[in-house]
């Protein structure tokens, strides 16, 4: 080829290459991952495409590899088909969006003209299907549907044989699932979030916990499952609780999560569930039970009890007795509260009308001050590190020095809309601003800010948590684990 030539097919290329600013590594996001619409499968891996990207199983370690999401720069949520050659090296992808290809030698994905049809494994679902031995509580009809005990309906949108004993499917709200090609006998293979929308975070040790509104009870693509999500994350493992299915756990959206060594509470629509670790048993405490609402919102866990805070007002729950009492009920019974901290000596309160504060020796009820006004906005969550208390409010984000008491707002995080989340660590402190998080390094006074184009699923957040060089944010779109500190990153 002449030079001319060469310079042609680069500049060609470079005009297809999907424009990303994202650095493979920088962040990874779950979803609900249980639509599924195509099967592909290579030398070791079965690749299940969903409506929220692309999962990766290794078949014979039986483990998840992490999803390609819109975080690693798929263009497109819904994956029509997939085929992948050169030993991997290249995968191509049919989104909503167009169709994709991901060479691993480029690190990029560009923009493809046709689809490889000769590449395609034809997944269509057998006419009639086999009788599946699916797990308890789960029955199959031979028309390509299954129902739960509460007659439910899914149906299997997916099949691949693997020509080495197990036969792989897809399903329409319930995931993948594998069965052995000679017994039937079907288990399924749980991934992603139990639903996308994440509005709690909770980190428990090597466990995080994460839950939020599911929405309706039935959408345009069937049967909604809510509840509560668990991720093992050094195992990768996730297992959903489907509320619904638990004697006692009354509340299928869930406003915070917090826990103690010996239970976990989850502040529900319908009262405070308190999960036994020991056992997985449920109880939910409610109005009847000394609560001033039965619509909990949030959850701080003390020494030997538990502060709740509920859409009119607070209590105090002590786990040892199975008591509750409303606490302060003339000054906050008014009050929808939307999050709570404990701090020396003290119960912060975040409500739709300022934040609060109760002295936990004689509960006395006070309010907290400023000089610009941000801590009498709404309060839409708190967190402390260190010696300060972050507070993220409709009117902005202030910092709070527990030792002084003195208030000042965060540089940068001035928004008409005000800040929506908040995480804080050694380094840094981030706010969620609407269009994306704004990232202050406290050292240098420098200002990052990280959108969709960095990796995140959404600008819409709900919820932060810091953890190292980590931030965990939940968003309308799902879970994203993203990397602040990349040493790859140019700005």
């Amino acid at each position: 080829m002449k030079a001319g030539g060469l310079m042609m097919a680069v500049l060609l290329f470079c005009a297809a290459a999907v424009p990303a600013e994202i650095i493979p590594g920088q962040a990874v996001s779950w979803s609900d991952f249980s639509y599924i619409t195509t099967l592909m499968t290579t030398n070791n891996y079965v690749w299940f495409g969903t409506t929220e990207g692309i999962l990766k199983y290794h078949r014979y370690e039986r483990r998840w590899e992490d999803p390609i999401t819109a975080s690693d720069g798929l263009n497109g949520h819904q994956v029509k088909r997939m085929a992948t050659f050169f030993d991997e090296a290249q995968l191509t992808v049919e989104t909503e969006a167009g169709i994709y290809s991901y060479h691993e030698g480029l690190g990029a994905w560009y923009l493809e003209t046709e689809f490889p049809e000769s590449d395609y494994q034809d997944c269509r679902i057998r006419v009639p299907m086999p009788v599946l031995f699916l797990p308890p509580g789960y029955t199959m009809s031979p028309d390509g549907y299954f129902s739960d005990n509460q007659l439910r309906n899914w149906k299997f949108s997916a099949e691949l044989d693997d020509q080495s004993g197990t036969v792989f499917f897809g399903t329409w709200g319930m995931g993948p699932l594998k069965a052995d090609d000679r017994t039937y006998t079907a288990e399924f293979l749980t991934y992603g979030l139990l639903q996308k929308q994440t509005d709690a975070l909770y980190i428990d040790g090597d466990s995080l916990w994460m839950a939020g509104n599911g929405g309706n009870a039935v959408s345009a693509y069937g049967p909604v499952r809510q509840g509560v999500t668990l991720f093992e994350r050094s195992r990768g493992r996730f297992t959903h609780f489907e509320t619904r299915y638990i004697p006692g756990f009354d509340s299928e959206i869930i406003y915070d999560i917090a826990g103690d060594s010996t239970n976990l509470y989850f502040a529900g629509q319908y009262g405070l569930t308190v999960m036994r670790r020991s056992d997985g048993n449920c109880v939910t405490l409610a109005r009847g039970d000394g609560l001033p609402d039965r619509e909990c919102t949030a959850a701080a866990v003390g020494r030997d009890s538990v502060w709740i805070g509920t859409a009119h007002g607070l209590a105090f729950y002590r786990p040892s007795t199975d008591s509750a009492m409303i606490v302060a009920d003339d000054i906050l019974g008014d009050f929808f509260i939307t999050d709570l901290q404990l701090i020396p000596g003290r119960l912060v309160i975040g409500t739709d009308k300022g934040a609060y504060f109760i002295d936990l020796v004689n509960l006395k009820v006070g309010r907290l001050k400023d000089l610009e006004g941000i801590l009498r906005g709404s309060i839409r969550q708190m967190t402390v590190y260190d010696k300060y208390l972050y507070v993220a409010s409709s009117w902005g984000l202030a910092e709070i020095d527990l030792t002084t008491e003195k208030s000042t707002s965060v540089p940068y995080t001035d928004n008409p809309s005000g800040v929506y989340a908040v995480a804080a660590g050694d380094r840094y402190i981030a706010a969620s601003v609407g269009d994306g998080v704004i990232l202050y390094e406290k050292k240098t006074g420098r200002m990052r800010r990280f959108t969709e184009l960095d990796g995140l699923l959404s600008v819409n957040i709900n919820v932060m948590v810091g953890e190292g060089d980590m931030l965990w944010i939940g968003s309308e779109e799902g879970l994203t684990r993203f990397k602040w500190v990349n040493p790859d990153r140019v700005d």
